[in-house]
Protein backbone atom coordinates (compact mmCIF):
# COMPACT_ATOMS: atom_id res chain seq x y z
CA UNK A 1 0.00 0.00 0.00
CA UNK A 2 1.50 3.65 -0.93
CA UNK A 3 1.56 6.26 1.40
CA UNK A 4 -0.68 7.85 -0.50
CA UNK A 5 -3.61 5.09 0.44
CA UNK A 6 -2.58 5.15 3.88
CA UNK A 7 -3.19 8.66 4.18
CA UNK A 8 -6.86 7.78 2.40
CA UNK A 9 -6.80 5.34 5.47
CA UNK A 10 -6.58 8.03 7.92
CA UNK A 11 -9.02 10.18 6.52
CA UNK A 12 -11.65 7.46 6.26
CA UNK A 13 -10.35 6.18 10.29
CA UNK A 14 -10.80 10.20 11.27
CA UNK A 15 -14.40 9.78 9.73
CA UNK A 16 -13.24 12.92 7.28
CA UNK A 17 -13.80 13.65 3.68
CA UNK A 18 -10.58 14.90 2.13
CA UNK A 19 -11.54 19.12 2.21
CA UNK A 20 -12.27 18.04 5.95
CA UNK A 21 -8.84 16.13 6.68
CA UNK A 22 -7.20 19.40 4.72
CA UNK A 23 -9.29 21.69 7.14
CA UNK A 24 -7.91 19.36 9.89
CA UNK A 25 -4.01 19.68 9.01
CA UNK A 26 -4.67 22.98 7.79
CA UNK A 27 -3.40 22.96 4.57
CA UNK A 28 -5.76 23.70 1.15
CA UNK A 29 -8.01 21.25 -0.05
CA UNK A 30 -6.46 20.94 -3.48
CA UNK A 31 -2.79 19.88 -1.78
CA UNK A 32 -5.05 16.76 -0.42
CA UNK A 33 -6.64 16.47 -3.45
CA UNK A 34 -3.37 16.34 -4.89
CA UNK A 35 -2.19 13.11 -1.92
CA UNK A 36 -5.03 10.94 -2.01
CA UNK A 37 -7.79 11.73 -5.11
CA UNK A 38 -6.94 9.01 -7.97
CA UNK A 39 -8.01 12.05 -10.31
CA UNK A 40 -4.99 14.22 -8.75
CA UNK A 41 -1.54 14.05 -9.01
CA UNK A 42 -1.41 11.40 -5.99
CA UNK A 43 1.56 13.35 -5.21
CA UNK A 44 4.29 12.65 -2.11
CA UNK A 45 3.41 14.15 0.66
CA UNK A 46 5.69 16.99 1.53
CA UNK A 47 7.57 17.35 4.95
CA UNK A 48 5.19 19.92 6.60
CA UNK A 49 2.08 18.16 5.87
CA UNK A 50 4.06 14.67 6.87
CA UNK A 51 4.88 16.92 10.20
CA UNK A 52 0.76 17.77 10.74
CA UNK A 53 -0.23 14.50 10.21
CA UNK A 54 2.20 12.42 12.24
CA UNK A 55 0.86 15.63 15.04
CA UNK A 56 -2.81 13.95 14.89
CA UNK A 57 -4.23 12.09 17.76
CA UNK A 58 -7.43 9.97 17.64
CA UNK A 59 -8.77 8.46 20.94
CA UNK A 60 -5.53 9.05 22.19
CA UNK A 61 -3.25 7.56 20.03
CA UNK A 62 -0.81 9.24 18.02
CA UNK A 63 -0.69 8.30 14.05
CA UNK A 64 2.50 6.32 13.80
CA UNK A 65 5.36 7.26 11.44
CA UNK A 66 6.67 3.42 10.95
CA UNK A 67 3.43 3.00 9.49
CA UNK A 68 2.62 6.04 7.66
CA UNK A 69 5.71 5.68 6.22
CA UNK A 70 6.75 2.71 5.27
CA UNK A 71 3.25 1.06 6.15
CA UNK A 72 4.90 -1.37 8.87
CA UNK A 73 3.06 -1.80 12.20
CA UNK A 74 -0.44 -0.59 13.63
CA UNK A 75 -1.83 3.23 12.16
CA UNK A 76 -2.06 4.59 15.78
CA UNK A 77 0.29 3.80 18.81
CA UNK A 78 0.39 5.36 22.23
CA UNK A 79 1.16 9.12 22.77
CA UNK A 80 3.96 8.61 24.85
CA UNK A 81 6.14 7.96 22.21
CA UNK A 82 6.36 11.59 21.44
CA UNK A 83 6.56 14.56 23.78
CA UNK A 84 5.93 16.80 20.91
CA UNK A 85 5.93 17.64 17.33
CA UNK A 86 9.84 18.05 17.69
CA UNK A 87 10.13 14.60 18.53
CA UNK A 88 7.58 13.23 15.83
CA UNK A 89 9.86 15.30 13.37
CA UNK A 90 13.12 13.67 14.61
CA UNK A 91 11.40 10.14 14.03
CA UNK A 92 10.54 11.18 10.96
CA UNK A 93 13.60 12.37 9.44
CA UNK A 94 15.22 9.12 11.45
CA UNK A 95 13.06 6.72 9.47
CA UNK A 96 13.32 8.71 6.27
CA UNK A 97 17.35 8.19 6.59
CA UNK A 98 16.34 3.94 7.69
CA UNK A 99 14.95 4.11 4.32
CA UNK A 100 17.56 5.52 2.06
CA UNK A 101 20.25 3.69 4.09
CA UNK A 102 17.88 0.31 3.62
CA UNK A 103 17.68 0.74 -0.22
CA UNK A 104 21.01 1.60 -0.92
CA UNK A 105 21.78 -1.99 0.13
CA UNK A 106 19.93 -3.77 -2.29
Amino acid sequence: MSINARISELIKAFKDSESGFAKRLGVSSSVMFNIVNPKGRMSYPSGPVLEKILSLELMGKKVSAEWLMRGDGEMLQSTAAFNGPEDALKYLADTIEDLKANSTKK
